[in-house]
Order: structure tokens, then sequence, then C-alpha cells
């Protein structure tokens, strides 16, 4: 991945995480917890932003690439 790439995190209605890009309609992964999720999600872009989404709806920034 390029260095301006972003990727978002978010809970599922399954309880998983998904790990996508912005507008995407399927996901670059799914993982069984937050961590797991955000540990992956560096992997995919080790140098492009990573984003959580809260349950709230909120984004808070893991990483900025």
């Amino acid at each position: 991945m390029a260095k301006h790439d972003e990727l978002i995190i978010e809970k599922r209605d399954d309880g998983r995480w998904e790990i996508k890009k912005p507008h995407a309609e399927r996901s670059s992964a799914i993982e069984d917890t937050q961590k797991e999720a955000i540990d992956r999600a560096k992997e995919l872009a080790p140098e492009g932003d990573i984003k959580l989404k809260g349950l709230d709806g909120k984004f808070r920034q893991i990483r900025k690439g």
C-alpha cells in the first residue's frame, strides 16, 4: 500500500472487527478482537493511516502515516 492509504477498523454486527478502505464494499480482513484488527491493519498498511471507528461512531486515530 502507498503511504497515503487509509484503513478503517470497525466492529461488525457479529462482534468481530473488520478492516477496510474508505468507501470499499468488501473488507480487507476480519479479525476476532480489536487488537488483532489493529495489528493486521498495521501489516496491511505499514505507512498508511489507520483509524478506529468506536461504538459511538466517532473515529480515533491509531496511526497517521
